[in-house]
């Protein structure tokens, strides 16, 4: 027989209940009931407060005398206010009824197809579905749920040593600065007070540099702490509900397995560029600042990049030569380093221009010298090839060769110790050469992508390859401040004239309209035995400060007897 229920009743039934369950002092659902022989109950915490320090002890409602009672617990009550608590909580949250809303019949099926608890008279409306006891739904969700937790688990784990990376990488980034600033004040107590204004300068540099990276890293590391403690949260969470009564936790299943679920954006493995560019700060200090202390600079046409030398190797600290590191490096797994392969990279890429260097390798007896485009493989095995992206030649088994495929004998007479690379950029070229000797080993001409970067592979070996320095020496042509500055390893020179080769003094012609006193004279053998027939060369007369249009010239970049760090002409 069925009866209607108004509204009413709906609305003031749980109320009326809410009030049986309610503590008579603060009026609030019990916390943990306490019962006194006169059969009134009150929260624990409430009763104590009402108590203390008073006598003789009454109890709140009726004053009767407790004076020497111990107040007993009421589990009774205890339950019904924690069970009200839940059914109050299902309805303001929507949670389904634990019976069948549609045929107010217990829940003893369930339909694995739609996930949800069902009663008996609702299997035809689930006909083709898999249906099963309401035991087997039980276990279905809790397996489900349970490899959901441990999916969350897992990643969770994953952020936690995500975020220590993230630490070590603050710390590696604090040793960095630590370091540079250490060889920064070195080299300027060497050029002493001089360079106290550059020092002052780069250092500066190097602390906001440091910040910038520390911050950004201690954001990710804070960003990181934020998403542990949501998934934290969020397990033990699952876990309290997956605790509960069976019907419970499959009336909450949807709910719960919206709920595992992780749809945030996943943190970085590593960011690109987060460690300090070392580099910028401390490479090349000297050259940095020739014009103060021109007579005690070494300058490195090239340098190498710390952050992409890989952990098998170790650097010297003008980063200008590596060899094999007897143990591996403990640094960060950064995005540019280099690992597996035994490599590390010049710290600036080329775009356009002519620039050349020299490597001394030594009695090395496996070396890979060359230039690779900036994407080459960094964190797997790779052929050094052309087709990877990598033009260069090397020595290994006793046999030279240039890396192609397949691989491009050399012709070598006499072990090289040095090797020149020389990159025209504009003509998609580079050749080496034996750098004593002045032989050529070969050349690649190809389509190289926008940005070359010098490459530098040692082998795990004792002999050091290193980059050599160039020289800068300063010639006084006129009683005035009006000098050649001059990067070189080789200049034939005479007492009072400067002779360049063919290419050179094309080079230097250019600039004709403005010197003069430029004159095409004899060929080297004329002048040098020795020299080539079809090495032409020119003198460069001495000039007086009257024939130059500015006080200063600065000869950046010559040819094959030149060494230099920029590319380029007369300014």
């Amino acid at each position: 027989m069925a009866f209607a229920m108004d509204e009413d009743d709906i609305i003031d039934r749980p109320s009326l209940l809410e009030s049986d369950l309610s503590c008579p002092v603060c009026r609030e659902l019990y916390r943990d009931p306490l019962l006194l022989s006169c059969g009134h109950s009150f929260c624990g915490d409430c009763l104590e407060r009402s108590w203390q320090n008073k006598r003789p002890k009454n109890c709140p409602v009726c004053r009767k005398n407790c004076d020497g009672e111990t107040p007993i617990p009421n589990r009774a009550l205890k339950n019904s206010t924690e069970s009200f608590q839940k059914e109050r909580t299902w309805r303001h949250t929507g949670a389904p009824a634990v019976i069948c809303g549609l045929h107010q019949r217990d829940l003893q099926m369930f339909c694995v197809h739609d996930e949800a608890p069902i009663c008996v008279e609702c299997v035809p409306m689930h006909f083709g579905h898999d249906v099963k006891p309401i035991d087997h739904g039980v276990k279905y969700c809790e397996d489900l749920l349970n490899l959901k937790i441990n999916i969350l688990a897992e990643k969770l784990e994953s952020f936690k040593k995500l975020k220590k990376r993230y630490n070590e990488a603050v710390n590696f980034i604090q040793s960095q600065s630590e370091e540079a600033e250490k060889q920064i004040r070195q080299e300027f107590e060497r050029l002493h007070q001089i360079l106290k204004d550059e020092e002052s300068s780069r250092i500066l540099a190097l602390k906001k540099e440091e910040e910038q990276k520390k911050k950004i890293m201690k954001e990710k590391f804070e960003s990181i702490s934020s998403d542990i403690t949501r998934l934290t949260e969020l397990v033990q969470s699952l876990r309290r509900e997956m605790s509960a009564d069976h019907l419970v936790l499959l009336q909450n299943y949807q709910s719960l397995k919206f709920r595992a679920q992780w749809t945030d954006e996943e943190p970085q493995r590593f960011p690109s560029g987060a460690l300090i560019n070392m580099a910028s700060h401390v490479g090349a200090l000297d050259y940095k600042v020739w014009e103060s202390m021109r007579s005690q600079v070494k300058c490195f046409p090239v340098l190498m990049d710390p952050n992409t030398i890989s952990p098998w190797l170790l650097m010297s600290p003008d980063y200008a030569s590596v060899k094999e590191n007897t143990e591996r490096q403990s640094v960060p797994d950064n995005p540019e380093r280099f690992d597996p392969c035994v490599f590390v990279l010049g710290s600036e890429g080329f775009v356009s221009g002519r620039h050349r260097w020299e490597v001394y390798v030594g009695d090395n007896p496996k070396w890979v010298i060359g230039v690779c485009k900036e994407s080459v493989a960094r964190k797997r095995k790779f052929t050094v090839t052309t087709t990877a992206g990598v033009w260069s030649i090397g020595l290994s088994k006793g046999v030279y060769s240039g890396l192609t495929t397949p691989r491009t004998p050399l012709n070598v007479e006499k072990r090289p110790e040095k090797i020149r690379v020389k990159l025209n950029m504009d003509k998609g070229e580079v050749s080496f050469w034996d750098a004593d000797s002045g032989a050529h080993l070969i050349t690649y001409n190809d389509e190289f992508p926008s940005k070359l970067f010098p490459l530098f592979g040692p082998g795990l070996h004792k002999t050091p390859m290193a980059i050599q320095p160039a020289k800068l020496t300063k010639y006084q042509w006129t009683s005035r401040e009006v000098s050649l500055d001059i990067v070189h390893s080789r200049l034939y020179e005479t007492t009072e004239t400067y002779l360049l080769n063919h290419e050179e003094f094309s080079h230097f012609k250019d600039t004709e309209d403005r010197l003069t006193g430029i004159q095409v004279i004899k060929p080297y053998h004329q002048l040098l035995p020795t020299a080539s027939h079809s090495d032409l060369s020119a003198i460069v007369s001495p000039l007086t400060a009257g024939q130059l249009d500015s006080t200063w010239l600065n000869i950046q970049y010559l040819s094959e007897n030149i060494f230099s760090s920029q590319s380029g002409g007369f300014p």
